[in-house]
């Protein structure tokens, strides 16, 4: 009877065993079957620090000033902000029909180059040795995005250049803007100029020199004397006519004898 105990607690010990293995495999089969939830993270992530981006920070040159550009008048002359006009150095454009100028060729044009140039844009002025006009237009070179408003004007053919006074600080510059333009030729320099005619200057050729001696005088030509015609009166109506009477001298007669012939 203890031998029927024992064997009897080693059966169920070997069916708990098997049950339990068996669960596991199924628990194990079942986990490669359908994969639980991912973990949570239990720290929260660290936020990297930002970099900004440093905008490099723009030195002007000695002697220019910032200007924000509120209107363009013309080809060479702008309103900036302040209320103040600044005509462009040793720049002329043709008229654009404003300021009481006529319309003229090209004038346009360059007006709408200005445009494009520097309306609505932030400008560097630079001055010279005059700061005003005699209208009260400051007078400046513009500079913006690198380049001289005034030079490239003149380049593109759209200005001839202006008399300079004593701002003549870039004067070859213009100068060789201006004569490039000439050179293509472009815009105004492509209109039809008068050439004036070339005036040849009369040459004076001296009278040959007479070396011979000099030759006799002709002889004079005998001249008539006029005598003038004696005047006769006339006599009035009503006077008496008389006649001079002419006495005649007696004369003596000779009286010659005659021989008698024989």
């Amino acid at each position: 009877m203890a031998l029927g105990f024992v064997a009897g607690l080693l059966v169920a010990g070997c069916v708990a065993s098997e049950d339990l293995i068996t669960t596991r495999v199924l628990s194990e089969a079942r986990a490669r079957r359908d994969p639980g939830p991912l973990p949570t993270a239990t720290t929260a992530a660290t936020a990297l620090p930002s970099t900004s981006t440093l905008t490099p920070t723009r030195t002007l040159p000695p002697g220019r000033t910032y200007a924000r550009v509120l209107r363009v008048w013309d080809g060479n002359t702008i309103l900036v902000a302040g209320g103040y006009s600044v005509r462009y150095i040793g720049v002329a454009t043709p008229g654009a029909g404003m300021f009481r100028r006529p319309l003229e060729p090209f004038g346009r044009e360059a007006a709408e180059r200005n445009v494009e140039l520097v309306e609505g844009k932030e400008v560097e002025l630079e001055a010279d040795e005059s700061d005003v006009d005699a209208a009260g237009n400051m007078l400046r070179y513009v500079y913006v995005d690198g380049a001289m408003v005034n030079e490239v004007l003149l380049s593109e053919g759209l200005a001839r250049r202006a008399p300079l006074g004593p701002n003549s600080r870039h004067a070859s510059r213009l100068q060789a803007a201006e004569m490039e333009a000439r050179q293509m030729p472009v815009a105004i320099w492509t209109l039809a100029t008068l050439t004036p005619l070339p005036t040849s200057t009369p040459t004076i050729t001296p009278p040959p020199t007479n070396t011979s001696p000099p030759s006799p005088p002709p002889p004079a030509s005998p001249t008539a004397t006029l005598t003038p015609a004696p005047r006769v009166f006339a006599p009035q109506p009503g006077t008496p006519t008389w006649a001079p009477t002419l006495t005649l001298a007696p004369t003596r007669s000779t009286l010659i004898p005659t021989r008698a012939l024989q």
